[in-house]
């Protein structure tokens, strides 16, 4: 991982690191995944093109970034739904 940090990707916490894969039709496909216990779940993954970026390490460094905000966007936007539903649970229709 500190390669593609030293080409501008996105340090991971603790536990997460990245998996470049060859995909079809010359793409790479860049996932970040959570290390468990005895294997890794795959947590957000994009595709990128190296050749329309002047450099592989360019490439993959956008897609780094391009994967880590897509997954903050996911975590922002499930922190926000949870603190929007205070009403979960089972309700009385009748108001008792």
């Amino acid at each position: 991982m500190a390669e593609l940090v030293d080409a501008g990707a996105p340090e991971l916490p603790t536990g997460y690191f990245y998996r470049v894969k060859r995909a079809s039709l010359g793409l790479l496909s860049v996932e970040i995944r959570h290390q468990g216990r005895f294997w890794s779940s795959r947590v957000e993954d994009v595709y990128v093109c190296p050749g329309d970026f002047p450099t592989s390490r360019e490439a993959l460094a956008s897609a780094c970034r391009r994967a880590f905000d897509y997954w903050q966007r996911q975590q922002t936007d499930a922190a926000a739904l949870f603190a929007a539903c205070v009403h979960l649970g089972d309700h009385d229709p009748k108001g008792r």
